[in-house]
């Protein structure tokens, strides 16, 4: 028979393998991340140095009409944050539905 103890052990162990492996994929994110800013940053710094020389380009019509980079991020982030969530909750009223749910495991 497993004692108390021993599934508070395996409990703990296992709740620390999953945070430790979510901070490691959310620092080889943020990693990856710093690396595309360089590597754009880089990338931009050598377009604006011969941007001056190159001809002016024609305007496109009705471009100001279009939305800023910044709104449209701000929108999809914002629907993300709707969608994680009604997903979220729905879990949760998933899991209240199932059977044996509120009785602890032994």
């Amino acid at each position: 028979m497993v004692t108390e103890k021993a599934k508070n052990t395996a409990k703990s162990s296992a709740s620390e393998d999953e945070t430790r492996v979510q901070e490691q994929i959310l620092a080889a994110m943020k990693k990856s991340q710093e690396a595309t800013l360089k590597i754009v940053s880089a990338w931009s710094e050598s377009v604006a140095k011969i941007a001056p020389k190159l001809p002016e380009m024609p305007k496109l019509p009705f471009i100001d009409a279009l939305p800023k980079p910044e709104e449209v991020s701000d929108k999809f982030f914002s629907f993300a944050q709707e969608l994680l969530a009604t997903e979220h909750e729905f879990v949760k009223r998933l899991l209240d539905a199932l059977p044996g749910h509120d009785t602890p495991s032994e």
